[in-house]
């Protein structure tokens, strides 16, 4: 019993874990998408014309989308319920 509760709490651990820094990489990744948007004229549009800013945009949503899959992998729905810094609540 004592050797099945370490690994359980080494996994909850890991997950926390990766969930913290998936969510740290997402929001230094949406705060980039808002300094493109209203400092260089991103359009978050992905139809819209390619240019340097709006290029840029397609690969923060394009990390954005995988950091979401890792998210989801770890259940971070479960883990954000006891996440005191978050602005999604």
């Amino acid at each position: 019993m004592g050797r099945n509760t370490a690994v359980m709490v080494d996994d909850t651990s890991r997950d926390r874990a990766i969930y913290h820094a998936l969510k740290a990489a997402d929001e230094v990744a949406a705060a980039l998408q808002a300094h493109l948007v209203e400092a260089h004229g991103g359009d978050p549009d992905p139809a819209a014309p390619q240019n340097g800013a709006t290029h840029s945009m397609t690969l923060l949503r394009q990390a954005r989308e995988r950091l979401g899959e890792g998210l989801r992998a770890v259940q971070a729905d479960v883990i954000a319920v006891s996440d005191p810094i978050t602005l999604r609540k």
